[in-house]
């Protein structure tokens, strides 16, 4: 699957963040946005993955044959995690799972074990997600994330709040995806090494 972003612009009342961008993604690749802090790359990532709306043009993704998804469907190709993005707090790790198994945004057999697996977390099965540090939160989005059987994979900053031994687990993860189209917002060079391609976002202003 590709995404295909045609003339888009994005202005917060007289001031455009992005300005003319025109970019095909390729299936099955790596993507770095860069740039100052405050630049836009966020704004870019949010429209990218239509969680916001441009000011100007489209953003559509293309199935292999190379015909647009609906848009009402877009929403279950992507997944996308950010020390901001919700999660909810209310649940325990394994009421999380349950419920997002049951949103079919999760493998069907996906499951605490397979979780504590993968994160190399070790969870309290009574523990709240609220009651979890500011950087577990982050490895159980970025886990979730990885999970997903989605094709379309958006990340902003994705190691804020790890330390550095997290920081190696998700590079390790990020070096082994080889089949989804993943996009990451960063100027840390640690998040993005494995990207194939960098978009300057200055380029676009």
């Amino acid at each position: 699957m590709k995404i295909l972003a045609e003339n888009l612009e994005k202005k917060f009342r007289q001031e455009y963040v992005i300005k003319n961008f025109n970019f095909e993604f390729q299936d099955h690749k790596k993507y770095a946005i860069v740039g100052p802090n405050g630049s836009g790359k966020s704004t870019l990532l949010q429209l990218l993955s239509q969680y916001s709306l441009p000011t100007k043009g489209s953003v559509k993704y293309l199935d292999n044959q190379g015909n647009p998804v609906d848009s009402d469907l877009a929403f279950k190709q992507i997944t996308f995690a950010a020390p901001y993005s919700e999660i909810i707090e209310e649940f325990t790790i394994s009421e999380l799972i349950s419920f997002l198994v049951g949103l079919q945004n999760l493998p069907s057999a996906f499951n605490v074990q397979a979780f504590e697996e993968f994160s190399e977390l070790k969870t309290n099965p009574n523990k709240l997600i609220r009651d979890f540090s500011s950087g577990m939160k982050q490895k159980t989005k970025l886990t979730l994330a990885l999970s997903a059987p989605r094709p379309f994979l958006f990340l902003d900053e994705p190691t804020t709040n790890l330390d550095l031994k997290s920081k190696t687990w998700f590079q390790n993860k990020l070096e082994s995806e080889k089949d989804k189209l993943i996009l990451i917002a960063s100027n840390e060079e640690s998040e993005i090494k494995y990207c194939q391609e960098r978009i300057q976002i200055l380029d676009f202003k």
